[in-house]
């Protein structure tokens, strides 16, 4: 008996791309209602990527306290949801998304889960236009911007596949937390081709979508 195999995707620079520049946008908006006068650049994109985002903060306003830090990093966040007009202006479907989503489904299992809260991932799948392959039961938000988030994306990913069997695990994300390590597994690190892959340990670096292809 042939088993499907199960792709595990991440979201958020992944299957998106422009969500830097809307990081970027909400930062500052952040930095405004408290009252800053200093501001993110275009510049800072490349030179902060892959930080967190209180190092953002911590970086530009080294001089405040890292309190101060992880309130901006909590309006920020909390800000993403209420200013959806922002993050609609700058995120959009990645480059070959759609049609690697599409060869996927038509053999395989697939399930997406981002660090983004639950009541929030349909509204950012929607977006994009990729609500469709991922519909209730497909899709996980590990709210891990939360502090008093309980679930890890591999924890996450290990309660989905309990008590069925895949021929293989493949995940795919552009950061350590996004690869799902099991037992039969293939990992792809994911990086705009504008951006430089995060240092993590994984089986592909990648900066095409299509490259994952090899795995139907």
């Amino acid at each position: 008996m042939v088993f499907m195999k199960l792709f595990v995707w991440d979201f958020h620079g992944t299957l998106e791309k422009g969500n830097e520049r809307g990081v970027i946008a909400l930062s500052n908006e952040a930095l405004a209602r408290r009252g800053f006068t200093e501001r993110f650049s275009g510049e800072h994109i490349t030179q902060l990527y892959g930080k967190k985002l209180y190092e953002y903060f911590a970086h530009l306003l080294p001089h405040e306290s890292p309190a101060t830090h992880l309130r901006l990093q909590q309006d920020c966040i909390a800000l993403h949801y209420e200013r959806l007009d922002i993050v609609m202006g700058h995120i959009a479907q990645n480059d070959h998304a759609m049609e690697v989503l599409e060869a996927v489904g038509k053999r395989h299992d697939q399930i997406l889960i981002s660090n983004t809260a639950p009541v929030h991932l349909a509204e950012f799948l929607d977006m994009v236009r990729l609500r469709r392959f991922f519909p209730q039961g497909k899709y996980f938000g590990a709210d891990a911007h939360h502090p008093d988030a309980q679930s890890s994306k591999q924890e996450i990913a290990e309660r989905y596949i309990a008590g069925k069997k895949f021929e293989k695990i493949v995940s795919v994300g552009d950061s350590a937390g996004d690869l799902i390590v099991a037992d039969n597994s293939a990992t792809y690190l994911y990086a705009h081709p504008e951006n430089p892959h995060r240092e993590c340990a994984a089986d592909y670096k990648i900066r095409d979508l299509r490259e994952v292809l090899r795995e139907i």
